[in-house]
């Protein structure tokens, strides 16, 4: 029973992408019954999706020797559908021996049932790749010179995401109702400062559109060969999109925030100006976007400190509450801010699992969490965690919890 638990917890986190997390519960999960076909499963498929191909392949193949029978089965993800954990080992090691997840999407699934049966997979292949997983830029989808040349690259894989949603619009595979509400859940990500926070992720290396149509096609004629049942394919269909872009956000990004300086506000137009010229926003967003820009620029000279109660540029207020015994010593403390939360009770359950995941490098620190009011947008919770020394070493802790796909700002603790 144990172990069993140990590989739902597992399963969960692989799901939001926490592999960290994810590995230690697989681990605790074998350790107990090395023969927890769940935990293996989990295992392969963490170790597929950050291309730890030789891993994997073990991993299936440890199922597959196990032979599990028909009642052994797996939960595609989040939902009640179900297959034969042997039938989506044998898919998933047949995509490894194909060349991987990227090959199997565009080259595999006929409509046979073996095609369409890995639901995992398809959750290795959206959004979920090996940290450092390079964009096809000879794919169709993939943005332009004129915006990849102003853009980083986060906001390439951002830009993607909308330009491939936009492709499955322009070619019948998603509706334009299904298409506005994604794009409108997640119009943060282009238009930070007029628009609510998008999906947490989006930054994140993401297929091409050859490969995701392919595989909505692929579906699509398995449920038109009966290989899978209406349940199934909405599901899975259900996976593909909500991992390129969520139409309802469990987890989202940090609220954006107005520049900083001369250069952040010309770097920001000039993005803006890219992003309109290839039709992503439109002419009032334009404008809404270029406004605010403005506003912020305006306000630079009378901004004040971040030990005050306005926000960057003067644009929020802030209530800071600390969720852990403050440091000793008095006014701001470097620090570093980790994530932000629509509630304080996700804030704290936040930096629990933050914490667990990155023992090494924050145990040793505490967290508060600062309530921010952003009007419109509505009001976030701050997670940050410190004292550190000094500036230089919150920049420091950040680069190391970025090199592991963590966002982190160096920011200040309210001291007392």
């Amino acid at each position: 029973m144990k172990a069993n638990t140990e590989a739902e917890l597992g399963l969960a986190a692989l799901g939001m992408g926490n592999y960290a997390v994810a590995e230690a519960h697989f681990r605790k999960a074998l350790t107990a019954e090395p023969k927890d076909v769940h935990a293996l499963m989990g295992m392969g498929i963490l170790y597929q999706n950050t291309g730890q191909v030789t891993k994997a392949r073990e991993m299936y193949e440890a199922i597959l020797a196990i032979r599990p029978d028909a009642s052994q089965q797996f939960v595609v993800w989040n939902t009640n559908n179900t297959r034969p954990v042997s039938e989506i080992a044998s898919l998933n090691l047949a995509l490894l021996e194909s060349s991987g997840v990227a090959a199997g999407a565009k080259n595999g699934a006929s409509g046979s049932p073996a095609g369409v049966a890995g639901a995992p997979t398809v959750a290795a292949m959206m959004g979920r790749a090996a940290p450092g997983a390079a964009v096809d830029a000879s794919a169709p989808g993939v943005p332009s010179a004129p915006v990849m040349s102003v853009l980083s690259e986060g906001d390439t894989n951002i830009v993607t995401r909308f330009r491939i949603m936009r492709s499955l619009r322009d070619e019948g595979l998603i509706t334009g109702e299904e298409y506005a509400k994604r794009r409108q859940a997640n119009l943060g990500a282009l238009l930070p400062l007029t628009s609510p926070p998008p999906a947490a992720g989006l930054d994140r290396p993401v297929p091409s559109n050859e490969q995701v149509a392919g595989r909505l096609r692929a579906i699509g004629r398995a449920l038109e060969m009966r290989a899978m049942t209406v349940s199934q394919h909405a599901a899975e269909r259900g996976i593909i999109l909500d991992a390129l872009m969520a139409s309802a956000p469990v987890a989202v990004a940090n609220p954006g925030q107005p520049p900083k300086g001369l250069m952040e506000a010309a770097d920001a137009v000039r993005r803006l100006e890219a992003l309109q010229a290839e039709g992503l926003v439109s002419s009032d967003e334009h404008a809404r976007e270029r406004a605010a820009i403005e506003r912020a620029l305006q306000a630079m000279p009378s901004a004040k400190p971040a030990a005050q109660t306005a926000d960057a540029g003067g644009a929020a207020t802030a209530d800071k509450t600390a969720s852990a015994p403050a440091a000793k010593g008095k006014g701001p403390q470097p620090a570093v801010h980790l994530a932000s939360y629509k509630s304080r009770a996700a804030a704290d359950r936040g930096w629990t699992e933050l914490k667990r995941a990155h023992k090494d490098l924050l145990s040793a620190l505490s967290a508060e969490v600062t309530t921010i009011n952003l009007g419109p947008k509505g009001t976030f919770y701050r997670l940050n965690a410190g004292p550190l020394v000094d500036r230089n070493g919150a920049a420091d802790l950040c680069g190391k919890l970025k090199r592991r796909r963590q966002y982190c700002e160096p920011t200040f603790l309210s001291g007392g």
